[in-house]
């Protein structure tokens, strides 16, 4: 896709569109596209993220309801320079995810499946290529006017012109293995 809102949107010369710094994708389970949006947006790739330190630029969780659960738990405060939540693999339109996300979302987007990246050998490297197709297929031209949501999201906030830091939000830090489960209460599972 050429032209358009790209990636291009989120950096650029000191002055121009100020400094800003590449964006953190992170995503609260495995398998959710955390790796094709940050190859799609030239972001880092923070993988799963969870725990109390960090919330990166761009949240994916999944469109059920758990995830948006999760996705909740973590919301930061509205406010200016809130992070976007992606949904993976997303519906059409998210009506009704934005409160079911929690509150504080720069915005919350849908991603549509792309089809063709399933049988692709290389899907990472098809995604960092969405917005410079000269002639994309329907679902590939629908994932880039997602990305351009977030593109649009994350250029309209100051977020970017900070630095990404411990402590500023909902609470995630990267993780490596296991993901915490969330406890339930009295006569939870896993006090036995």
């Amino acid at each position: 896709m050429s032209g358009g809102t790209g990636a291009a949107g989120l950096t650029g010369p000191a002055g121009v569109t100020g400094a800003r710094r590449v964006p953190a994708v992170g995503g609260l389970a495995g398998g959710v596209g955390t790796t094709t949006v940050a190859r799609a947006l030239r972001a880092r790739d923070l993988g799963v993220v969870g725990g109390t330190d960090l919330l990166p630029d761009v949240l994916l969780c999944r469109d059920t309801v758990a995830g948006l659960a999760a996705a909740a738990q973590v919301a930061p405060r509205p406010g200016p320079g809130a992070p976007v939540l992606a949904l993976h693999p997303g519906r059409t339109e998210p009506d009704g995810f934005d409160a079911a996300a929690g509150p504080g979302w720069a915005a919350v987007v849908a991603l549509p499946a792309v089809p063709g990246w399933t049988r692709s050998p290389d899907p990472w490297s098809d995604a960092g290529t969405v917005f410079i197709r000269s002639a994309p297929s329907t679902a590939v031209r629908r994932y880039a006017e997602a990305l351009g949501r977030i593109v649009a999201a994350l250029a309209a906030g100051d977020r970017l012109a900070h630095p990404l830091v411990a402590g500023t939000g909902g609470g995630l830090r990267p993780l490596r293995g296991a993901v915490p489960l969330p406890r339930t209460g009295p006569g939870d599972p896993c006090d036995r």
